[in-house]
């Protein structure tokens, strides 16, 4: 299976909005989290600070709104069936596709009832954030799908821990009649698939958290998947440190990963395989994180009901300087970015 060629539109976008920004009055697009909350059982967001409000220490920290609300009801009337009218029991996996701002596919999978959905959603004149109706995208994945990752392409990734398997729904495929995934990656067919959890995806390669990783098998690994079915899987972290424990959740910006465990700690490893582990910075029980594709990183701190922001633009990994709460969310766990439309009219068409 071939992910195809690298996307590099978003690396582009962000050089030309610096350049705008200086030249043009360009303003950079407003900025939301979307948060998936298990316990409460909903979906959340939080507008972010803007660009420049990142180095203010006494700006308000605002509380996340719910977005999808798992206790409603999703549907009305004789065309409810059972699986557009389930709401959330546990939601868990969270993955977003949206290309040069505007509206964007939330993919939220719920493992308590084995069901993946979609949602559209759109920012409103009142910087605020609305989610369409209910779609149901897969089934059959009771205790499965706890992560997600969406490609560049609109392909769907999740993992499944207990089968040892990596699944791919194609971008064609996700609006048929409930598609079934299929397997790209197996611990059957690979040693290094070791109990998959954690996923990110920058289009070329799939990176993944090994729940059941030791020193041969790794605890984080990069895989390219070639056309011709040929798997070349890497170690980036695990064979050597080991004082990291087991890894979890797994995201990419730029060219460094980060990833975080069962501890406290928040690390980055280059996705080169090129640096050794860094831990960059300490939380109460970090969780899942995303980048802003220019120079931050936010990640969701289960322990103190909060989402925090890092430099993530690092050409030496080393300890953050700066660590800042930038929202209050109850129990956060996978965490997503949704960016509003640009002011820039190029920029949208530069995007695609």
């Amino acid at each position: 299976m071939a992910l195809g060629p690298l996307v590099g539109s978003v690396g582009i976008i962000a050089a030309v909005a610096l350049l705008l920004s200086r030249e043009t009055g360009y303003q950079r697009p407003e900025r939301f989290v979307i948060v998936t909350s298990p316990g409460t059982r909903n979906v959340l967001w939080a507008p972010l600070p803007k660009f420049h409000d990142l180095t203010l220490k006494d700006r308000p920290i605002p509380d996340a709104q719910i977005l999808i609300d798992g206790a409603a009801s999703k549907c009305s009337g004789w065309a409810c069936i059972e699986t557009s009218n389930h709401g959330l029991e546990e939601p868990a996996g969270l993955a977003l596709y949206q290309k040069a701002g505007g509206k964007a596919w939330l993919y939220v999978s719920d493992p308590k009832v084995g069901f993946l959905y979609r949602y559209e959603v759109t920012s409103t004149w009142r910087n605020t954030l609305e989610a369409g109706p209910q779609e149901l995208v897969a089934s059959n994945l009771k205790d499965a799908a706890y992560w997600l990752a969406v490609d560049g392409f609109g392909n769907i990734f999740y993992t499944d821990a207990e089968a040892g398997t990596v699944s791919m729904i194609k971008a064609e495929d996700v609006s048929k009649s409930v598609p079934q995934g299929r397997t790209v990656l197996s611990s059957e067919k690979m040693e290094k698939v070791a109990g998959p959890a954690g996923i990110a995806t920058d289009s070329t390669a799939l990176y993944w958290a090994n729940l059941k990783g030791d020193r041969s098998t790794g605890t984080l690994v990069q895989a390219r998947v070639e056309g011709s079915g040929n798997h070349s899987a890497s170690i980036l972290a695990g064979n050597q440190d080991m004082y990291q424990a087991v890894v979890k959740d797994v995201c990419l910006a730029g060219d460094n990963v980060f990833f975080t465990g069962d501890g406290q700690s928040l690390f980055a490893v280059k996705a080169d395989g090129s640096s050794d582990v860094t831990e960059v910075a300490k939380l109460e029980q970090p969780k899942g994180c995303t980048f802003d594709q220019e120079t931050t990183l936010f990640v969701a701190d289960q322990g103190s009901n909060g989402i925090y922001s890092l430099p993530a633009n690092m050409n030496q990994l080393r300890r953050a300087s700066h660590v800042d709460k930038v929202a209050s969310v109850r129990g956060p766990h996978q965490i997503a970015m949704f960016f509003g439309p640009s002011s820039n009219k190029f920029l949208q068409q530069l995007a695609g």
